[in-house]
């Protein structure tokens, strides 16, 4: 392990090597990148190529040259207000923990969002080495335009108490003249950002695929990754990797993988939430730009035996065969609501429900409300929320808190709500529902619902068009799950207790909301709700051409079942709190 003093001195010659090239280094491409910021939202740089130029100041709230600096840099905010700039501070100093962040941002007045390079890897890619360093970035094009100090004040080796040379000032005018950016460039006077995570994998000698990166890929990505998976390659074997490398290398810098990912700072209150952490990020992405080689003689992925499980809690109670269903090749494919008779002879509690899709490629989702031996109610099935569970891509397990479950009655069934997509070709889905059973009638009833909006008017263009939706709980209860729903258009979602006291608590942030990917989040630890708490689901939706998802941003949106309307929903599922 190298010591602190030794990674400084790594991070001072990388810092020297590169302050003596920042000319030569102006005008290189880079990747598209996405990162959250201080206060949880998500910013992807590809999704402002509608602006100018992104502009980045490598910020550090423990350093006097950034909050120096901030002061002239805001003044450059400030006079270019009205153009089509976008300004974001840049936290590349390896603090992670956003609450440390907002509170220092709130103490100094900071108004901008902070995003969080909890990984190094933008720093790195940027080449940003010094604190109070900015950049100009053509979002479009994906060019470095300029990146240097702010003005000649902070240049590095200045002792001026006011700026002469104004280089960022230069450059975005450059820009919106249309004009090349050719500004002298010299190294900001700022500290040295300490690269801990490169400095210890040169020490080592280099990333080692056995060592390092095939653990970190069979836990994080091989469940999906198989032969017969959801994914479209399998990672079995390094030759396989290594040619996906570039693709792996982009999701991670994008965030579109792992899939669903939520805010960090909720990982550890839900049970089984794709994730990956910083420190593994950083090691697949330098063993990437390292060439991806293997040198170690063994190839772990290769020996590793996989196997596509059907059923992951192991053979269902019941399983329920849902009669096959014809899609065509193209077209629109109305819902289908299928009544499944259960033909039960007694009342049953399920403790656990599985999906098992037949066609991935046609399946969007399917949702199974239950009926009694009166039939369908429509009024009990909208206040159903999920019903007896829900599968959509990524979601194929509904479960429940201990000594709880679902009622089914005798001579009851299923309405089983199945929406589908055509994929070019005609095909057939035959999914299964799998239903694990009580022996015995557990404590209490799983109940459900939704905070959820039907009147929906989403303008063509708008970018940013937020909804809100509330439930009140008026009895005591305890929050087992949430799960939010839109279409192709959702760009965020978020969950808000509000106490009786007046209390807030966030509960889910969803930053960057996947319709491909939609997710119920089971908490590990049911949420207790006093009467009269309201659960407060929030969401944003992007119906601009700035979203890689929009079918249609000139339309002007409202409520409806297909994927090119929209929907608002915040499920949840509850239990009484009993005395």
């Amino acid at each position: 392990m190298l010591k602190f003093s030794t990674l400084n001195n790594l991070a001072a010659a990388t810092v020297l090597s590169l302050s003596l090239s920042v000319q030569a280094l102006a005008a290189e491409n880079f990747s598209d990148f996405s990162l959250i910021d201080h206060t949880g939202v998500f910013h992807q740089i590809s999704r402002y190529a509608d602006q100018d130029a992104i502009v980045l100041f490598a910020h550090d709230q423990g350093s006097e040259v950034s909050q120096d600096a901030l002061s002239d840099f805001n003044k450059v905010i400030k006079r270019f207000d009205e153009e089509k700039i976008h300004f974001f501070l840049l936290n590349s100093s390896g603090e992670i923990d956003k609450a440390v962040i907002a509170q220092a941002a709130l103490e100094a007045g900071i108004e901008l969002a902070i995003m969080m390079d909890d990984t190094q890897l933008v720093a790195e890619e940027l080449g940003i080495t010094r604190i109070a360093e900015v950049l100009v970035l053509d979002p479009a094009s994906k060019e470095v335009l300029y990146r240097g100090a702010l003005n000649d004040k902070f240049s590095e080796g200045s002792t001026r108490r006011r700026a002469r040379t104004h280089y960022l000032r230069e450059a975005i005018e450059a820009v919106l003249d249309q004009q090349a950016v050719d500004i002298p460039s010299v190294a900001s006077s700022g500290e040295a950002i300490v690269f801990a995570s490169r400095a210890q994998h040169i020490a080592d000698g280099g990333v080692s695929y056995a060592r390092d990166v095939a653990p970190i890929l069979e836990q994080r990505c091989v469940t999906c990754h198989q032969e017969g998976g959801i994914a479209p390659f399998a990672m079995n074997n390094h030759q396989m990797v290594k040619g996906w490398s570039p693709m792996i290398r982009e999701t991670l810098y994008t965030k579109r993988m792992p899939p669903g990912q939520i805010d960090n700072d909720y990982l550890d209150n839900f049970h089984g939430v794709f994730h990956i952490t910083p420190e593994e990020t950083q090691t697949l992405v330098h063993w990437i730009d390292a060439g991806s080689q293997n040198n170690d003689n063994i190839d772990p992925l290769a020996m590793l035996e996989t196997e596509t499980v059907k059923w992951i809690h192991g053979t269902p109670d019941i399983i329920l065969k849902i009669p096959p269903q014809t899609i065509p090749a193209t077209g629109i494919v109305d819902y289908r609501n299928l009544l499944v008779p259960l033909e039960l002879d007694e009342n049953i509690w399920v403790k656990a429900v599985e999906f098992s899709p037949g066609d991935t490629q046609v399946l969007h989702h399917i949702i199974a409300f239950s009926y009694g031996p009166d039939g369908v109610n429509q009024f009990d099935i909208l206040n159903q929320g999920l019903g007896l569970g829900a599968y959509a891509p990524g979601n194929p397990v509904n479960t429940y808190p201990e000594n709880t479950g679902y009622p089914l009655e005798k001579d009851g069934g299923l309405m089983l709500q199945m929406h589908y997509t055509s994929s070019g070709k005609e095909t057939v889905d035959a999914s299964e529902i799998g239903l694990y059973l009580w022996d015995e009638e557990p404590r209490q009833p799983i109940l459900g619902g939704s905070a959820a909006d039907l009147d929906i008017n989403i303008p063509a263009y708008a970018g940013n068009h937020e909804m809100v939706a509330t439930k009140i709980f008026r009895e005591d209860a305890y929050l087992t799950m949430v799960g939010p729903h839109m279409h192709y258009r959702g760009k965020d979602a978020k969950f808000t207790l509000k106490y009786p006291d007046g209390r807030e608590q966030v509960v889910l942030n969803v930053p960057n909301y996947q319709f491909n990917w939609q997710k119920t989040y089971d908490f590990k630890e049911p949420l207790f709700l006093p009467a009269g708490t309201e659960l407060k689901f929030e969401a944003a939706f992007d119906n601009s051409d700035m979203n890689p998802h929009n079918p249609d941003p000139s339309l002007d949106l409202t409520w409806g079942e297909q994927t090119w309307n929209e929907m608002f929903f915040g499920f949840y599922r509850y239990i009484d709190a009993l005395d």
